[in-house]
């Protein structure tokens, strides 16, 4: 799992950063079967109905290269990381549940006898 951290001042921050880390290794703890690539991008917004927030985006990318997005804003960097990653997980699990199960059994050798003309 490779998980790349952007965005403005807060990206820099050293309890941040281990934060979104410690976040996205339990995620790919919770599907051990599967190894996502994600993009962490985190900055402070100002919105005139609710004032400063901190604005989480994320970016899955599966290893059928599926990309699954999740944006959360809330006061606090904790807060709205917390809620973010919970998305996520989330969002991971409907994708799961939704891909058709892959049998493990080989395909049946057809016996069809050749004709020869």
């Amino acid at each position: 799992m490779s998980v790349r951290i952007s965005g403005d001042f807060l990206a820099l921050d050293q309890r941040i950063k281990k934060l979104i880390n410690q976040n996205a290794q339990a995620i790919q703890d919770s599907f051990p079967g599967r190894r996502y690539d994600i993009q962490a991008r985190i900055a402070e917004e100002f919105d005139q109905l609710n004032g400063h927030r901190v604005r989480v985006e994320l970016i899955a990318i599966s290893p059928d290269r599926q990309q699954i997005m999740v944006r959360e804003a809330k006061k606090k960097a904790d807060e709205s990381i917390k809620s973010a990653f919970t998305s996520l997980k989330s969002k991971l699990r409907r994708l799961g549940l939704k891909r058709p199960q892959q049998h493990t059994t080989p395909p049946v050798a057809s016996t069809v006898p050749a004709t020869s003309t």
